[in-house]
Parts: C-alpha cells; sequence; structure tokens
C-alpha cells in the first residue's frame, strides 16, 4: 500500500470521527462488561458496598478513611439497580456485582475519548485513534476498569484535567473568556481526581511539566495581574 492510499484513508477516517469514538468506546465497554459478575466481591468491594448503603441513608461517616467519589457512585449504581430490581422478575435482575462495579465501567470506557483528545492534541488523528485502541484493549486497563477500585476515576479525571489545561496553555498568555472556562474545567477535573484518590502529586506532575518545557506559543505563562491557580505556570 503506498503512502498516499494511507493519506487518503487516514483522512476517510477522519471525516467518519464521531462513528469511530463510538466505536472505541462501545469496543472498552463490552470488552469490561462481559462476565462482570462472575466474580465474587472481594473484600475491599464489600466495604464499598457496606459504605454505599450507609451513605443511601445518610450516614457519610462509614469507610471514611478513604476518598468519597467512588462510594457515592456506588451507592447511586445500587440505588438504581434496587429500582430496576423491584420493576422487573428475577430473570432480569441486576447483580450486586455488575451494579457496585458498574460505575467504572463507564468511566472506564470513556477514558478512551478522554485519551484520543489528548494524543491528538499533541500528536494528530492517528496517534490519538491508536491510542485509544490500546487503552480499549489493554489487558491492565481492563482488569482495573472490572473492579470497583478508585484508581479508574483517578486515571479518567487526572487525564481529563491534563487535557483541559492542554487547551487552554495552546489559547497563548493573552486572558480570555475561553481560557479561564478551561483552566476552570481544569482544575475541577483535578478536585474531582483528589476526590477519587488521594495522588495530590498528579497535580503536581502537571505543572512540572510545564515548568520544564521550553517556553513557546503553546506555553507562556499568564502575564500579571492576570494570572491564575492554574495558569501562572
Amino acid at each position: 500500500m503506498t503512502i498516499d492510499r494511507v493519506k487518503l484513508r487516514m483522512k476517510l477516517l477522519e471525516k467518519n470521527k464521531v462513528a469511530i469514538l463510538a466505536a472505541i468506546v462501545a469496543l472498552p465497554f463490552f470488552l469490561r462488561i462481559y462476565g462482570l459478575d462472575r466474580v465474587g466481591l472481594s473484600e475491599d468491594e464489600v466495604h464499598k458496598v457496606n459504605a454505599g448503603r450507609a451513605y443511601l441513608k445518610g450516614d457519610f461517616s462509614a469507610n471514611a478513611e478513604h476518598p468519597m467519589l467512588m462510594k457515592l457512585m456506588i451507592a447511586l449504581s445500587m440505588a438504581g439497580a434496587d429500582g430496576w430490581n423491584n420493576l422487573v422478575s428475577h430473570s432480569y435482575q441486576i447483580s450486586e456485582e455488575i451494579a457496585i462495579r458498574f460505575p467504572n465501567l463507564i468511566f472506564g470506557s470513556l477514558t478512551a475519548i478522554i485519551i484520543f483528545l489528548f494524543a491528538q492534541e499533541l500528536f494528530g488523528f492517528t496517534t490519538g485513534i491508536i491510542s485509544a485502541l490500546l487503552w480499549a484493549i489493554g489487558i491492565g486497563a481492563i482488569t482495573f476498569n472490572r473492579i470497583a477500585k478508585e484508581d479508574t476515576l483517578l486515571v479518567f479525571f487526572s487525564w481529563l484535567g491534563f487535557y483541559f489545561y492542554l487547551k487552554a496553555k495552546r489559547l497563548g498568555s493573552s486572558r480570555t473568556a475561553r481560557q479561564d472556562r478551561l483552566y476552570g474545567l481544569s482544575g475541577a477535573s483535578f478536585g474531582l481526581m483528589l476526590s477519587s484518590k488521594y495522588f495530590p502529586h498528579y497535580l503536581a506532575l502537571n505543572f512540572i511539566y510545564y515548568y520544564l518545557f521550553d517556553r513557546n506559543e503553546h506555553n507562556r505563562p499568564l502575564r500579571a495581574p492576570n494570572k491564575t491557580f492554574f495558569g501562572e505556570i
């Protein structure tokens, strides 16, 4: 196959980006949901179930040594599953294993989109697609996305924060309303990251990267007095 034909095919793929991204989300979803309830709950997952049940009763002190976001999502998922199970026959019941793992199933699948957007911004469409596919079929990623562990949410929100920050940086040093919104979205994403798992050094890695990276049109510090917390690096 000649280089020209490869380029032509990639252009055709790029024109159908929405359909391709939908397929990239569907692929990890089905790889992660297949046989999701065949393995019983681990001890850590049982603690999350107990915390989720306590949340539904208004008690937010259960398992308080761990971040809240995962347990809150599990509580909402279990409430939805309970409502569904009350309406359908036994054949269509949602098991407890699926209910508590479902949030990670969704966010793990959607992470493919975040990785695509980030890689596309830095390296182009082709690299973005390959990166997303590697996440979709990666054994390590699939394994973590199929259990109720905080790492899935940590990855999703940290990379979402990286992406919004990168988009804001690429608008240059002149402050605009769009840039402020992007920095705000980045800050909110990093906040949700910390609510998923207590890994504040991930936020520091973002700042260190832009501090060490050479200054250019895509990496300029904001001029005073227009600096904001997420834009002054």
